[in-house]
């Protein structure tokens, strides 16, 4: 695949996520501004709540969204204040309260909505009174999708601050890791962008990583018990915002999975931000055109979430096999780690058929996001001298090396070499082949120079090494090593065979140049060998085309 293709896909894939956060955040704004909950109380707003069981019947009705109704009753008792309130917890159903017959609260969509049809997840909260002892309380809930018609409902009343205080209890752990999790999300895009405007890096995967990371904080604490009993004035929007962050969340991290694995399986990664944009833009224009809500098209989510975890497995196998730049084990480790989270999340969703316990993804994305923050951090100034595709020292680095212009005053020698045919390799068999000859190349001579000496990429198939305390006899033996395990590398049979000329030049030859004068030299001599191999090409090339005509 084309740099030039890359990029425009890479392009494509970054505007495909904003436009959908756009347009998401737009559909959020237009929610909690145009369409809500009607709810209707005639009792004053001093909350409470106790455990108190109930009896339900089941009601035909062809106007209800699924055909029935569900109607508890039972006499209200033991009412001993008038701090104390009837409370109870509902999934996508519509309410009604009635205290001996006088409708006193009612939560159903507004006739004016357009768009949002399901109450999504809400608190119902009904004041009470001591004068309410004896009366008959009839409560009838309505539910919109077929999955949730068996849902229990559990009927409380209880003081305020009971009621408060254990929903906190229940949900604090979610909570906490949500809040943890958008903190570190947009301090880690904070910091990034900190350091992309200061030119300390020039990728912008940690970026998008951290923007998976705050939408899935948005995500969990949105989807908590307690917050739509904080904030009962729009239920409906809560309830989207958790569901359209799920869709949403996928997108910045797969970008961000295509600037880990941009060498490795580009394409794959940027076509799965490319489905997990296009899906969520579906989502959206169904809930928008009425075809289907959110909750409905969940799934979908679900299925997006897996196959962002697939592409990555696919890119750490591809990376394996192909053997170039082999994954380390921090990022099996991650990968591992976020297949049984996600797993496990499934599972409890599906079994249970609520969310109110998924905390395995967001305890691996949490892990993985604060290792990689402090490694990346850590590691920002190494990174900055070391080429990607080799891991040896970049030009930048040699540069530095190079600048003393002093002349050297201990012994030393430079070495200059030129992999023969990378042009025609990548024209051929393809750049992914001509990554592997440089990355090959380059793990040769990380095998057989000591460590003593610097090793550097030079330029796209050149390389330099800096011999310490250097002489004839010592950079003849490392060339003769070189040549030897190249031998041994196309002795194997891997494609493709690598070539390469090289030359060297000894400060002791050369006393009182500078380093970068010594490097010339080096060049110099590799440029001769260079040719000898164009020309034994040449001679090659003759000899088969006499033969041809001959025959």
């Amino acid at each position: 695949m084309g740099t030039i293709q890359k990029s425009k896909l890479r392009s494509t894939a970054i505007v495909a996520y904003a436009l959908v956060c756009v347009l998401f955040i737009i559909f959020f704004v237009y929610m909690g501004l145009s369409e809500n909950v009607s709810v209707r109380s005639t009792r004053s707003s001093d909350a409470c709540r106790i455990v108190e069981p109930a009896l339900m019947e089941e009601i035909e009705d062809s106007s209800a969204p699924i055909g029935i109704r569900k109607q508890y009753s039972w006499v209200l008792s033991n009412i001993d204040t008038n701090d104390t309130t009837l409370a109870f917890y509902l999934v996508h159903h519509y309410a009604e309260v009635y205290i001996d017959d006088e409708l006193v609260y009612s939560l159903m969509p507004r006739e004016t909505n357009r768009i949002g049809k399901s109450i999504s997840s809400n608190w119902v909260t009904v004041p009470l009174t001591t004068d309410d002892n004896g009366k008959e309380v009839r409560v009838v809930v309505t539910p919109v999708y077929k999955n949730v018609r068996d849902r229990s409902i559990e009927f409380q009343i209880a003081p305020v601050h009971s009621l408060y205080m254990t929903q906190l209890k229940r949900d604090l752990m979610q909570m906490i890791l949500s809040i943890i999790c958008f903190v570190m999300g947009l301090f880690v895009m904070l910091t990034e962008l900190f350091l992309i405007c200061r030119k300390k890096t020039q990728r912008w995967g940690i970026f998008f990583l951290g923007n998976s990371v705050v939408m899935l904080g948005v995500w969990k604490l949105t989807d908590t018990r307690f917050f739509p009993l904080m904030f009962d004035e729009n239920p409906m929007l809560l309830g989207y915002v958790a569901i359209g962050m799920l869709f949403l969340a996928s997108i910045p991290f797969t970008l961000y999975m295509y600037d880990r694995f941009v060498k490795f399986r580009p394409k794959l990664m940027l076509i799965v931000s490319l489905i997990a944009s296009g899906v969520a833009l579906l989502v959206l224009l169904c809930q928008i055109f009425g075809i289907a809500d959110f909750k409905q098209t969940l799934p979908l989510a679900h299925g997006v979430i897996i196959l962002v975890v697939l592409s990555m497995f696919s890119a750490l196998f591809h990376q394996k096999v192909r053997g170039v730049l082999a994954p380390s084990k921090f990022s099996w480790m991650f990968a591992l780690l976020l297949i049984v989270g996600t797993l496990a999340d499934f599972l409890t969703f599906y079994i249970s058929g609520n969310s109110s316990h998924l905390v395995f993804t967001i305890f691996a994305v949490l892990i993985y996001t604060l290792a990689l923050f402090i490694i990346n951090i850590l590691d920002i100034n190494k990174r900055a001298h070391t080429d990607t595709d080799t891991g040896l020292f970049n030009k930048s680095y040699w540069d530095m090396l190079m600048d003393a212009p002093t002349p050297i005053s201990s012994p030393i020698g430079m070495m200059m070499m030129d992999l023969n045919g990378l042009k025609n390799i990548n024209d051929t068999m393809g750049h992914e082949a001509g990554d592997k000859m440089i990355y090959n190349f380059a793990k040769i001579l990380n095998n057989t120079i000591p460590a003593a000496n610097t090793i550097c990429r030079w330029g796209g198939d050149e390389f330099t090494v800096m011999l310490t305390n250097a002489n004839r006899e010592i950079a003849e033996m490392y060339i003769e090593k070189i040549r030897s395990a190249v031998d041994a590398y196309n002795a194997s049979g891997e494609k493709p065979a690598l070539s390469y000329a090289v030359g060297y030049a000894l400060s002791t030859d050369f006393p009182g140049l500078s380093r970068k004068e010594l490097l010339e030299k080096a060049d110099t001599d590799m440029y001769v060998n260079k040719q000898r191999w164009y020309e034994t090409k040449r001679l090659q090339a003759a000899e088969s085309d006499d033969i041809s005509r001959t025959v």
